[in-house]
């Protein structure tokens, strides 16, 4: 064979390219990607179950689209991974804005890079969801080089059309009216509930177990005070916990028959006596009814003067510790329902919306105002007392067997700077009062039930804007938030298997205020009542006409 025979040529390159390969194989380093690489890159602020392989879900509030606000955090501590130095972290996908999600980490330390807004859009012009997905990857300077991969899928659902469930809860077999209390007394008449100390929950800023019970912070996910003593409120993630002594006092003027007359719902009042007296905690807001004093901060200076539900002047913890109180300006109204097996279906869902729906209240009339720019700017859309928060009670299944309750409570909540109270704290029975700093002056309605609470803000008339200021939390402002059953607890048909003075039925609220003021203008907010059983009160007298109002 001659030299420069073509196949000898080839024969020597393939031996060459073989050649080649074994040695590049023998020195090669191969990317490490196990449990020991899990802690280089993740996601943070989305629940754990999610973080890596899951989907987050979100409700498009306007605009065909939904953001979510997402961060990637670097070398955290999870065992057995250990740090690396890392090259820089990226964020890969086809959503706008997850470029925003790429920083360089600083050695081997653990960090997180900025929070960004990351939008995905609906399809079908706004029909349907629409999803993306967002891969993060971190890889180590060192050999064997570590990799570490997680995935989170995005999916945007268009809003709901905000129609109210048809129950479909009918009686199944014989249906009996139980009494409240078991004292032969019969049904109608008044009774207390008294809030009292319950276990303790996850709060709307846990990133797992939200609203399930816990013992540490650590059961919710980390975080700092998620882990909060039942009974509380919060309000732009903010826990406000109540403090003992929250009365509920209603009456029931006549017992509801069982079927077919009825369905042994009653209906129930709660007193409010002169509802055009100036309010008696607030003297800061002026003593003249119905003309706050210029210059307080007061939308208004009239509450009940006998109200059925008080609840003690409580601790915001907040800027050095404020005062934060809720009076009634006028009567409350709802149901007992005391059917057994139960047939009633109280579970009750808001929906706000921060566009004026105009002097009828209804989003698609003539008289709607034009739209303002979705901002809390002096012109803007949160900075009004205007909008519409549409309320539905059912969902329609029959609520659990027990004695379900249904309250709402119209208040006025007060939060201020007290000059008398010790920073940190608030001296229990402190009024605002003339000279003192409100921070913010609310309307909201409470509505405590058993069977389960919803709120959420939403497009409900198309004109992209659905809210314009804090929201429920930082990372889902729109919510939805449910507080289902549990921890929505009824009463048992026998209160006696309750513990002496504990927990015998705890009430939840979902609701949504638009403030019309900072810092917080429109918000979302969730209570929990953990309540001993009812006891009956010398029978009082008490009327309640429901007057229809807007935004709710």
């Amino acid at each position: 064979m001659r030299r420069n025979d073509p196949r000898l040529w080839s024969t020597s390159l393939q031996l060459s390219v073989v050649t080649l390969a074994l040695m590049t194989g023998l020195s090669r380093s191969y990317a490490l990607t196990d449990a020991t690489t899990e802690c280089l890159v993740g996601f943070t602020g989305v629940p754990d179950g999610v973080k890596n392989g899951g989907t987050l879900e979100g409700v498009s509030s306007g605009g065909g689209s939904c953001t979510f606000n997402l961060q990637l955090c670097a070398n955290q501590t999870v065992s057995p991974c250990v740090a690396s130095q890392l090259r820089r972290v990226k964020a890969i996908g086809k959503c706008r804005g997850t470029s925003s999600l790429k920083f360089l980490p600083s050695g081997d330390s653990a960090a997180c890079g900025p929070t960004g807004a990351v939008t995905v859009k609906l399809k079908k012009k706004g029909k349907k969801a629409g999803k993306c997905k967002i891969v993060a990857m971190a890889a180590s300077t060192d050999k064997p080089k570590k990799v570490d991969k997680d995935i989170l899928t995005l999916v945007c659902n268009p809003p709901a059309v905000q129609t109210c469930a048809t129950t479909t809860c009918t009686p199944s077999g014989n249906v009996t009216c139980e009494p409240l209390v078991s004292d032969g007394k019969g049904i109608a008449g008044t009774y207390q509930l008294l809030a009292v100390p319950g276990p303790k929950l996850c709060q709307s800023n846990a990133t797992q177990n939200r609203f399930g019970r816990c013992n540490t912070d650590a059961d919710c996910g980390g975080g700092q005070d998620n882990c909060s003593i039942t009974p509380f409120a919060t309000a732009d993630g903010v826990v406000l916990p109540f403090p003992q002594g929250i009365k509920t006092v209603f009456t029931i003027a006549a017992e509801d028959p069982a079927p077919p007359a009825g369905r042994c719902e009653h209906a129930v009042c709660l007193n409010c006596g002169n509802q055009g007296a100036a309010c008696a905690g607030l003297p800061g807001c002026g003593t003249t009814p119905g003309q706050p004093t210029p210059g307080s901060g007061c939308i208004r200076n009239q509450c009940c003067d006998a109200p059925g539900f008080t609840i003690p002047t409580f601790l915001v913890p907040l800027l050095g510790g404020l005062c934060s109180r809720l009076d009634m300006y006028r009567c409350g109204f709802g149901v007992v329902n005391s059917s057994n097996p139960q047939i009633g279906d109280n579970e009750v869902t808001k929906t706000g919306d921060t566009s004026d729906p105009g002097p009828d209240c209804q989003y698609g009339t003539p008289d709607d105002p034009p739209a303002k720019p979705c901002n809390t700017s002096d012109s803007g859309a949160g900075h009004d007392l205007k909008g519409k928060v549409a309320r539905c009670v059912g969902n329609g299944s029959c609520d659990g067997n027990g004695i379900q309750y249904r309250v709402a409570v119209p208040s006025l909540s007060s939060t201020w700077s007290d000059l008398q109270s010790p920073q940190g704290t608030c001296i229990q029975g402190s009024t605002f009062d003339p000279g003192e700093l409100l921070i913010t002056q609310l309307v909201l309605n409470a509505e405590f039930t058993t069977a389960g609470a919803t709120g959420s803000f939403q497009d409900l008339n198309g004109d992209g804007c659905a809210r314009a200021g804090a929201g429920f939390t930082n990372f889902a402002k729109d919510g939805p938030f449910t507080l289902g059953s549990p921890p929505a607890t009824p009463q048992p048909y026998d209160a006696s298997t309750c513990p002496p003075g504990g927990v015998c039925s705890t009430a939840v609220s979902s609701g949504i205020a638009l403030s019309g003021g900072g810092p917080l203008f429109d918000l979302g907010f969730i209570a929990v009542l953990t309540n001993a059983a009812m006891t009956r009160l010398p029978t009082q007298t008490c009327t309640c006409t429901q007057v229809p109002g807007c935004p709710e």
